[in-house]
C-alpha cells in the first residue's frame, strides 16, 4: 500500500515502551519492530494507512478509507 503515514518511528515506539513498560533498550527495539511489522501487515491488507502518537502520547492507527466504509455500513 502506498502513502503510509509513519509519524511514529521505531525509535519513538521503542522509547515509549521503555518509558511505559520499563523494559530495556534491546527488548524495546525488538518489541517495537514487532509492532511496526504488525502495522505494515495491516497496511498491506488495506486495513490501515498509517500510525502516529496522538496529543496524549498514545499510539493511534489511521484506518483506510475502505475500513471506514465497512465500519460505517455496520452501523
Amino acid at each position: 500500500m502506498s502513502n503510509i503515514i509513519e509519524s511514529a518511528t521505531i525509535d519513538d515506539i521503542a522509547l515509549y515502551l521503555q518509558r511505559e513498560d520499563g523494559i530495556d533498550v534491546k527488548a524495546s527495539y525488538q518489541q517495537a519492530q514487532s509492532v511496526i511489522d504488525g502495522f505494515n501487515d495491516m497496511a498491506n491488507k488495506g486495513i490501515i494507512k498509517g500510525w502516529y502518537f496522538n496529543d496524549q502520547g498514545h499510539l493511534e492507527l489511521l484506518p483506510s478509507d475502505n475500513a471506514l466504509r465497512i465500519i460505517a455500513n455496520q452501523k
